[in-house]
């Protein structure tokens, strides 16, 4: 995208809509359709990963490594973004690139249901679905880079936290429906039947929902079309983002050591059906539909940094000690790891994605926002590709013993790696930003108010 001279270092954007904005009346039009679309999408993004995804591969034979490799390779696939960010800015706008990479990317799931019946051999049944898989995911990156520098222009600066907090928790209820209806399908019809059925299906959602990308309205790029070279220079020349990709690039590469194993583990070590699977992504989506808004106005309030440092250490603390504490016969702590897994979520996701924004500039914007998605796309590669081989050592040196598995060795591991990555983003500027600790602070000196007003009233009578 850019090739100007390197910016300073960027702030939090002014209040005002520049001049080249769309009309308040079409954003609004575009953010209500965005719903609409993210409906369709929450299907096939549901459809085509998580307990589905997992359950198909193990279906097809995948061994820990597949298992990890098909989870993390559509990060990897993120790393095409400057690609389709450059090719877009040469075309003068984002739309047609987006819509055709997300019809390519989302109709391709229409061969998955053939490979259960191929006459293959399980090892090239699992090597055709991750070849699937990557294929895809090249499409759906580069749409989903243009996607969100496309909206991050839509949406005024001043509705971004409200209006994608909102957007959050209504299409976690979307996929809620989505998770129990696929949960019901695949434990009472049976395999390979049942996958087919709901893959083939995705991809039709999918189809549906970049249909529906034709419709949303797109304001004018500005800046200069970038070279490709100064595409991806562009943005790490900037101070204050290469230390927002260091941040990210770390936190990605912690979650993926243990994220893909995290099904797995509910399926094979506790024993859980595809029905609980999909209650759980029900208990977390119905709580991420209340907390992603309220999520979203404190960070208006009080800035996404402090919000994204409280979320993250959560997120290697709740998180992995809920997984751990279950048993087969013990399953009351996977209920309470949904609710923590909406509370982190429903603050990381969108924080990230705030703060992606806010960092770089309207000018040339795809350039900052593709490079973001390919670094972190490359980090959490990474770390989805060690996870495999790391839970297989810990297979081997792990004692036999049925309260401690190699999962949980796993788990403890990327928790740590989690629990640190607050400390990278302290150096990132977010102008107006509260410190942590101001926030943390909050809920106290709310309790003192409300006791002092309490007893002010208590005094009168």
């Amino acid at each position: 995208m850019p090739d100007p001279p390197v910016p300073a270092p960027l702030t939090r954007p002014t209040q005002t809509r520049p001049p080249d904005a769309l009309p308040l009346e079409l954003a609004r039009r575009t953010m209500r359709l965005s719903i609409y679309e993210g409906g369709f999408a929450m299907f096939f993004i549901n459809w085509t990963s998580g307990s589905v995804l997992t359950g198909y591969a193990l279906q097809l034979g995948a061994s820990d490594t597949a298992l990890g490799l098909i989870a993390s390779v559509p990060l990897l696939a993120q790393a095409i973004s400057p690609v389709a960010a450059w090719l877009s800015a040469l075309r003068g706008q984002r739309r047609a690139t987006a819509v055709l990479c997300a019809l390519l990317g989302r109709g391709l799931w229409l061969l998955t249901p053939l490979l259960a019946v191929a006459p293959l051999p399980p090892e090239t049944r699992t090597a055709a679905l991750l070849g699937v898989v990557a294929l895809s995911s090249l499409f759906l990156a580069a749409n989903g880079a243009l996607w969100t520098a496309w909206m991050g222009d839509v949406v005024p600066w001043k509705e971004r936290g409200r209006y994608f907090g909102l957007r959050t928790g209504v299409l976690g209820v979307v996929g809620t429906l989505a998770n129990l209806l696929a949960g019901v399908w695949l434990d009472r019809v049976h395999a390979p039947l049942n996958f087919q059925w709901v893959l083939g299906v995705a991809a039709l959602m999918g189809l549906i929902s970049g249909a529906l990308l034709t419709l949303h309205d797109e304001p004018p790029m500005t800046g200069e079309p970038l070279r490709m070279r100064r595409t991806v220079s562009l943005p790490l020349g900037d101070p204050n983002f290469r230390r927002l990709l260091g941040f990210a690039v770390y936190w990605q590469f912690a979650v993926l050591i243990a994220a893909p194993f995290v099904l797995p583990y509910f399926l094979t070590h506790l024993h859980m059906s595809y029905v609980q699977i999909a209650v759980w992504g029900s208990i977390s989506a119905v709580c991420a539909f209340f907390l992603a808004p309220t999520w979203g106005r404190l960070s208006d309030r009080v800035g996404t940094k402090p919000v994204l440092a409280i979320s993250t250490f959560l997120a290697g603390t709740l998180l992995p000690l809920s997984w751990m504490v279950a048993t087969p016969h013990l399953l009351w702590p996977i209920w309470v790891s949904a609710v923590a897994d909406a509370l982190v979520w429903s603050a990381i996701n969108p924080g990230l994605f705030n703060l992606s924004l806010t960092s770089s500039p309207a000018a040339n914007r795809a350039a900052f926002i593709a490079v973001f998605s390919a670094a972190t796309g490359i980090s959490g590669f990474l770390g989805g590709l060690i996870s495999g081989p790391l839970l297989a050592l810990y297979r081997a040196v792990s004692p036999p013993d049925a309260g401690w598995t190699p999962y949980h060795s796993l788990f403890v591991t990327s928790g740590v790696v989690r629990m640190l990555a607050w400390t990278l983003l302290r150096r990132v500027d977010e102008r107006a930003a509260w410190t942590t600790r101001r926030v943390l602070a909050l809920p106290r000196q709310s309790g003192r108010e409300a006791l002092r007003i309490l007893k002010r009233r208590a005094s009168r009578r």
